[in-house]
Order: C-alpha cells, then structure tokens, then sequence
C-alpha cells in the first residue's frame, strides 16, 4: 500500500510528514463533533450533509496523516483524501468512490451551481462518515495502540 502512496508523492500530490498523535485527535474530536450536530434532526438536509461531509474529509485526512502523508499543495487536495482511503485504511472501494462522487457533488454545489443536498443523500453521507470512523479507529489501535482515542 505504501509503495501506491509514494507513487502519489512522486507525482505532487502527496508529500511525506511524520503524523502527530495530537493532530490525529484533533481531527477526530472535530469529526465526531461534525458526526454529532449532522445527525441532528432539525437541520436542513443541506446543513446535515456539508457537516457529514466535514466529518468524513476530517477522518480521511487524519487517516493520509497517521499514515505520515500530506495532500500536496495543488489542484485535488481535498479529494486525494477520499482517494487514498483504499491505501490508508484499506477501506473498500466503494467506500472511497462513493465518498469522492460526495466531494465533487459538494463541489459542483458550492463553487458552480448551488443545489440543496437531499435528505436521503444527508442520511447515506452520514453513514459513510460513519463508517470512515469505525475503520480509522480501528486501524489506530492496531497500528499506534498507543494513542489515547478517548470520546469527549
């Protein structure tokens, strides 16, 4: 899986950095604030799916992280994240794809035409987060058993 990740280096758009265990909580704590206030039920669709999505980029990024990477400073950092989900965390293939499509849905809404997100797009976002949370804990424990994962 490395080798895969170190291709991306050598085209830009990953750079290596030794992770940081706070930064890793860091990105946590706000992904599981995001997953919290997302799974609210008197936010908009909208609302709930750009705070699902937070999460999920969040837990993404801290999974290139505790993987010693860095998105590059270029065009595609954000989505490099969801991306490299099958290499970090060996995440399934649909998890990462599906999680890209939301990123350039996200994208296209926010930067091109604004379309409001649908409550069963919110809901699904939600899940997948969710499950990004579930993989990423797991990988730490078994790679950096260490590091303190308490809830707040």
């Amino acid at each position: 899986m490395v080798a895969e990740l170190d291709n991306l280096v050598g085209s830009g758009l990953l750079k290596r950095e030794p992770p940081s265990d706070a930064e890793l909580r860091q990105f946590i704590a706000h992904a599981r604030h995001a997953l919290a206030d997302a799974a609210l039920p008197g936010i908009s669709p909208s609302g709930r799916f750009d705070l699902a999505y937070n999460a999920a980029h969040a837990l993404s990024l801290a999974a290139l992280r505790a993987n010693g990477y860095r998105p590059g400073d270029g065009r595609g950092h954000r989505a490099i994240v969801f991306q490299s989900l099958v290499h970090t965390l060996d995440a399934p293939e649909t998890l990462a794809s599906t999680l890209n499509r939301y990123h350039t849905r996200r994208n296209r809404s926010e930067y091109a035409t604004y379309e409001p997100a649908t409550d069963a797009e919110a809901r699904d976002l939600l899940a997948l987060a969710t499950r990004t949370h579930d993989l990423l804990v797991a990988w730490l424990r078994r790679h950096r058993p260490r590091m303190s994962l308490a809830r707040d």
